[in-house]
């Protein structure tokens, strides 16, 4: 057979012609991208939705099927030959590298690491110490284009290229929203993706590079997209249950490092030692956490002298976590501290509960830290690009037009999210905690 043939349950089969693409087969089989089948792609949402066991393995591998369906596209409209025939390895290569550098529970655990997955992912391609970087060199694809494509800057002759990989309409996330909608059981994940892949264009900016726009045809494949997104935001990307055991992990990380800073035996396991030593962790150091190594240490800790440290691992382990409580009302915000209603629950915990120190049983979640958005495109300005905005091309007449200025509707869903704050202790406190807010400003 000519291509090799991957099940998958979102799109029945996923191919790699192994004449023209073989060293794709390569890059799959390299130790980077095989520690992906290690790592969940929803972090800790498995814990609300019991299927979300998908891998960012999986998810890596429809990417590329979607980036390979975008490029003949790319191909059959008449953009110029040579451009797509130098961009084709690139941007394949970017798609199924793009996650390359996550750590254990994807996006959760960053905060605790100190780290950000893109920059590792480009350190990982750009290594020599990598087998990626080995692949892509021997088969004479330069790793720093790869890299480019994922790093935050834009350079204005790769533009249209990082749209299709980074952008608020991109192949990363028409998989990942449809793949996430599939194994959540969540059910919003439905849209036409395959007309977004087969109805963008070039456009010429006045910002002296090209990048993609979207034809009329589009116009309500895109709609379906934004409401797919936000749905997906507001029900499972920031799920209340989800963040709670999010929070409760940071915090044991916190715990365990404050504890280590004061001279205590925390009993860490090997890679996190290493990794928690060094000044600047080598790659080798940061590919050696996984997530079976997190778990490992959290059964340690778990059994550990400490009470608070050993009952939020037993908590996390054992899905008994925290239990959402909202904040009050404030009638007039300006007449307290941002904080109060917390320095009142800490004080309250502290007083009358047997769970110390306090601070480890209030958690805050302002949504500081959060990856997955709804789609909240900037004003209509000049400097509008597929980076913040989604366009589309109405007539030949006109240019290219911010989705919801096209369809008015989509303001409702497309406007800031307000800032909301929430409030994790203690499923068994929930109560009492209540009540207290409830005595709060009466």
């Amino acid at each position: 057979m000519a291509d090799k043939i991957f099940r998958d349950p979102l799109y029945n089969y996923v191919s790699i012609d192994r004449r023209e693409d073989g060293w794709l087969l390569e890059l799959l089989d390299t130790p980077e991208i095989q520690r992906l089948r290690r790592i969940h792609q929803l972090g800790v949402s498995h814990f609300t939705y019991p299927g979300a066991e998908h891998t960012r393995f999986s998810h890596s591998l429809g990417v590329l099927h979607l980036m390979q369906q975008a490029l003949q596209h790319a191909k059959a409209s008449g953009f110029e030959d040579a451009q797509v025939r130098r961009a084709r390895e690139p941007l394949l290569a970017a798609a199924l590298l793009h996650d390359v550098g996550h750590g254990p529970f994807s996006h959760l655990f960053e905060p605790c690491l100190g780290t950000d997955h893109e920059s590792w992912t480009c350190r990982i391609i750009e290594s020599d110490e990598s087998k990626v970087h080995e692949v892509l060199k021997r088969h004479n694809i330069t790793p720093g284009d790869v890299a480019a494509l994922i790093e935050e800057v834009t350079e204005p002759r790769t533009a249209w290229m990082r749209t299709l990989i980074s952008s608020q309409l991109d192949v990363d996330r028409l998989d990942y929203l449809r793949r996430d909608s599939l194994f959540t059981g969540a059910g919003y994940g439905h849209y036409d993706y395959f007309r977004l892949l087969h109805t963008f264009q070039l456009h010429d900016g006045d910002r002296g590079y090209r990048d993609l726009v979207w034809t009329d045809k589009a116009v309500y494949a895109i709609e379906e997209y934004v409401f797919s997104r936000f749905y997906m935001y507001q029900n499972v990307y920031m799920h209340k249950t989800t963040r709670g055991y999010e929070k409760v992990l940071h915090k044991m990380w916190e715990r365990a490092k404050s504890l280590r800073s004061e001279g205590r035996d925390v009993r860490l396991v090997g890679p996190i030692d290493s990794f928690w030593r060094a000044a600047e962790p080598t790659l080798k150091q940061y590919l050696a956490l996984e997530e079976f190594v997190v778990l490992s240490q959290i059964q340690l800790w778990a059994e550990q002298s400490d009470p608070a440290l050993s009952d939020l691992a037993r908590r996390f382990l054992h899905r008994q976590g925290f239990i959402c409580i909202e904040g009050p009302q404030v009638k007039n915000p300006l007449d307290e501290e941002p904080d109060a209603w917390e320095v009142a629950l800490t004080d309250w915990v502290a007083k009358h509960t047997e769970y110390q120190p306090a601070d480890a049983y209030v958690l805050r979640d302002n949504f500081e830290t959060q990856v997955y958005s709804a789609y909240t495109p900037e004003p209509d300005t000049e400097d509008a690009s597929p980076m913040n905005a989604i366009r589309v091309v109405r007539s030949a007449e006109e240019g290219p037009v911010e989705i919801s200025q096209v369809l008015t509707r989509l303001q409702a869903v497309t406007n800031k999210a307000a800032e909301t704050t929430r409030y994790y202790v203690p499923r068994e406190l929930r109560e009492e905690a209540r009540k207290l807010r409830e005595q709060w400003k009466s």
